[in-house]
């Protein structure tokens, strides 16, 4: 068990020579070089970097769009073929590089057996799983199991739980990962991917026993409501609900903040990620329901719902939804809640009027708006209102077994803008879903983000051989820090080398970050680096390397180590993990 990796930024006083931005406390270079072929210091001293141009990419980037068809009835289509779709983007059509069909053939029964009782989950032993044919590397499932602590209720969470563990023992395939992470106003990972899926229901089956802390937010929205019932006039009125709003707010924002760590850090890992998004609803307006309960209490004109706009979070979760579209995430949202009666029926209210009944009813749409919208927006599906979880739950896995994945190279290539996504059947009667579009991300971005897969989830290719040496750490100064020497080497038989004159150039671009065992995380610094070799000299130079030596000032401590190595010109990368123990 472990928390999330946080990142925290550079002291400005400590941004030093080439990687600056990997300054933190998890790690500091003092020191960066990096050497041509010949040995000598060619492509950056002292942290300046010769700035270039060169010919443009060899490299290509195909933008992968899952869809999802379906009948009249919900039930998934098969058998379509790469001409029965068309893809826009930005409302142009454009032309299909790639298609891949998955038509219910993962290997694993989509239906499950009857729930076990609720005192013995597992208490008689489950048959196993069938076999599966390993997916393509960019067809590989990652799915994240997402319990939101703050928006569930201990009952509630727990009853969810036993059905997503049945559901992850028959219906991953051997080679599927899956990650357990838990909210709790802090990200933590209560289990790293694996393709065991048993290891995961080990640790869900322990989350059963942990707080939740959606009653506590039940109580204070009950007191708030009591208060306002309370109230002398409409301004004490508001005065209660601002209060609740605020903090109801608050938790939202913290809320919200969890999902896009989690979701920033999934962009470098290939293939499809799937978020099982589980909790009772954010609301997507803090206070909402009893800012509306006091203008039906005191009238219209008292226009309460307009201060219910400044805990409006509609923005930040279409920022999530596009940050989860840009790195090929889709949120699967189950509503724990369920299908239960409505805090006005209860006797802890005191009376069950219609105005009572509205504002749970308002209370009720607001929250599972915001689990629509993750869902909507990314393709993805949303179980609402029911106590069934089981038929969400078969959903998400007709999903995983029958799909469609349509590739296509956009005109455009790395310049950081969002562009919209519509694909069409030609066949009538169809439903189709599909992430509502993508951020095209710089090179950097991606750099950056393959660093991070490597370093959070040790997601390592290495097609360009690259190597890392770690040289003994020396004492640096008198806070207990080491100075470590790190050296990349990348032979030149991988790296591109263009025709230009009497010359062949390239260019690399080098990534490092640090992952310490406090759970800090440098963010990922990276520089290009230009190479140039005689046309003369090419031979031999493909029998040498590239290398790039750098000091990192690091703590006391076992720290993970990622380094990245992008071949801008052939469109290689490669992305590596290594232990780093300063004994000191």
């Amino acid at each position: 068990m472990s928390r999330a990796p946080r990142r925290r930024p550079a002291p400005p006083a400590l941004a030093v020579c080439l990687l600056a931005a990997v300054c933190s406390s998890a790690a500091v270079p003092s020191t960066a070089r990096a050497q041509a072929p010949n040995g000598d210091a060619s492509a950056a001293r002292d942290g300046s970097v010769a700035q270039e141009t060169f010919f443009e990419s060899l490299a290509v980037h195909v933008v992968n769009v899952d869809v999802y068809v379906t009948d009249k009835k919900g039930d998934p289509v098969t058998g379509l073929s790469r001409d029965d779709f068309e893809l826009f983007e930005d409302g142009r059509p454009v032309e299909l590089s790639n298609f891949y069909a998955v038509e219910g053939d993962r290997g694993r029964p989509r239906a499950l057996p009857p729930a076990p009782a609720p005192t013995s989950p597992r208490a008689d032993p489950l048959p196993a799983p069938l076999a599966a044919e390993p997916a393509p590397e960019d067809q590989s499932l990652y799915l994240i199991v997402y319990l939101d602590n703050l928006f569930l209720k201990p009952f509630s969470r727990n009853k969810v739980i036993r059905e997503v563990n049945r559901f992850l023992h028959f219906n991953l395939d051997p080679d599927d990962r899956v990650m357990l992470v838990t909210f709790n106003r802090t990200l933590r990972v209560a289990h790293p991917f694996t393709t065991d899926p048993e290891l995961v229901i080990r640790e869900m089956e322990k989350v059963e026993t942990h707080s939740a802390l959606a009653q506590q937010l039940a109580t204070e929205r009950r007191l708030a409501v009591e208060r306002i019932d309370r109230a002398r006039d409409i301004l004490q009125a508001q005065t209660h609900a601002d209060s609740y709003a605020k903090s109801l707010h608050n938790d939202v924002l913290a809320s919200l903040r969890g999902l896009k760590e989690l979701v920033g850090s999934l962009g470098g890992l290939p293939g499809r990620k799937a978020v099982l998004y589980v909790s009772e609803g954010l609301p997507m307006t803090a206070g909402e329901d009893l800012f509306a309960l006091i203008d039906t209490r005191f009238g219209k004109v008292a226009s309460s719902q307009l201060m219910a706009n400044r805990y409006r979070v509609r923005r930040d979760f279409r920022e999530l939804v596009d940050k989860a579209n840009a790195n090929r995430v889709t949120f699967y949202t189950l509503d724990a809640a369920g299908n239960q009666a409505h805090q006005s029926l209860s006797a802890e209210y005191g009376r069950s009027d219609a105005s009572y009944i509205e504002v749970d009813f308002t209370d009720d749409m607001n929250r599972r708006e915001t689990l629509m919208v993750m869902a909507d927006g990314t393709g993805g599906r949303a179980t609402l209102g029911t106590n069934n979880f089981t038929e969400g739950l078969e959903r998400m896995a007709s999903d995983f077994d029958t799909y469609y994945s349509l590739g296509y190279v956009p005109a455009h290539q790395g310049e950081g803008r969002y562009h919209t996504i519509e694909v069409k059947v030609k066949r009538r009667g169809l439903q189709v879903r599909h992430r509502a579009g993508y951020r095209d991300k710089t090179l950097e971005s991606r750099v950056s983000d393959g660093t991070l897969a490597a370093l959070l989830y040790g997601a390592a290719v290495n097609p360009l051989d690259v190597a890392i040496a770690l040289g003994r750490p020396r004492p640096s100064d008198r806070q207990g820090r080491w100075l470590v020497p790190i050296e990349i080497r990348i032979p030149l038989a991988r790296v591109a080398l263009l025709p230009r004159g009497e010359e062949r150039q390239g260019l690399l671009r080098v990534s490092v970050a640090v992952l310490d065992e406090d759970g800090d995380t440098s963010t990922p610094a990276q520089e290009p680096f230009p190479i140039v070799v005689p046309e003369a000299e090419l031979e031999q130079a493909r029998t040498r390397h590239f290398t790039y030596t750098a000091e990192l000032l690091m703590r006391r401590g076992t720290h993970q180590l990622a380094v990245g190595v992008v071949d801008e010109i052939g469109g290689e990368s490669s992305f590596l993990r290594e232990p780093v123990r300063v004994d000191g």
